[in-house]
């Protein structure tokens, strides 16, 4: 999880972890602007945030993010 959101700072991205209606959701930012979020179900919570980090941040760079 570590080297993720080091991965997304040095690229000059913020990442929240927020609750919304009873589920988890994830958003990176780029200055103000959402450029990606997720919302995450109820398996192992652990897991589950590190692959949706993995796969939002492989998304953002396909993008050139």
């Amino acid at each position: 999880m570590r080297d993720l959101l080091e991965k997304a700072l040095n690229k000059g991205l913020g990442v929240s972890f927020t609750n919304e209606g009873g589920f988890a959701v994830i958003r990176i930012t780029k200055g103000a602007d959402v450029v990606a979020s997720c919302s995450l179900g109820s398996a192992n919570f652990r897991t589950t945030v590190e692959d949706s980090l993995q796969s939002l941040l492989l998304d953002l760079e396909r993008k050139g993010l």
